[in-house]
């Protein structure tokens, strides 16, 4: 199976990503699509202070390792502290912009269980890094860097979102489009 980008041996099949791709074209494709994401948002200025919640888990490493491939030339004062997302208003005294390790399965999860349970969607002002990268992508994409972080365990919601997606490939992005504002 030859990658659709540069038809080295592919070895990541994705159906939602159109065909199949060598690690080093998903891995463009993952920061592409990172970059596109802050910069269509307009999410950062070089003037902003910026905080980076670091968890522990994969997802998490996988953000800091894109921040720094991202802004590694650029003059953005970015700093990085262990803790949780729920610890995150506490730990960003001090700084206008507070990035997350929240990714699409997240999201989507966040959103469905408010629905189910009758609850209203937190809204939240920190900014979602990886919103547009799947669990399944951030695995890889830690795989091929060889990026070393703990696995969040999957919740029951999750696990049926992932036999959906394995079943009907993109459906965890159409998902997403349908609840974005």
């Amino acid at each position: 199976m030859a990658c659709i980008k540069c038809s080295r041996t592919a070895k990541i099949d994705l159906k939602h990503l159109g065909g199949s791709l060598c690690p080093s074209c998903f891995a463009e494709v993952i920061e592409k699509r990172v970059r596109k994401s802050l910069r269509d948002n307009k999410w950062l200025k070089p003037a902003d202070k910026i905080l980076y919640i670091d968890d522990g888990t994969l997802q998490s490493k996988v953000g800091i390792y894109l921040i720094k491939a991202i802004f590694q030339n650029q003059p953005f004062n970015i700093d990085f502290k262990k803790g949780t997302i729920k610890s995150a208003d506490k730990l960003s005294k001090g700084y206008n912009k507070v990035l997350i390790p929240w990714n699409l399965d997240d999201e989507i999860e966040q959103y469905l269980d408010a629905l189910f349970n009758a609850k209203k969607v937190p809204k939240t002002k920190h900014i979602k890094l990886l919103i547009n990268i799947s669990h399944e992508e951030i695995s890889y994409f830690a795989k091929i860097k060889k990026i070393k972080g703990r696995q969040k365990t999957k919740s029951k919601l999750g696990k049926m979102l992932d036999s959906l997606e394995k079943r009907y490939p993109g459906s965890k992005f159409g998902l997403l489009r349908s609840i974005s504002p």
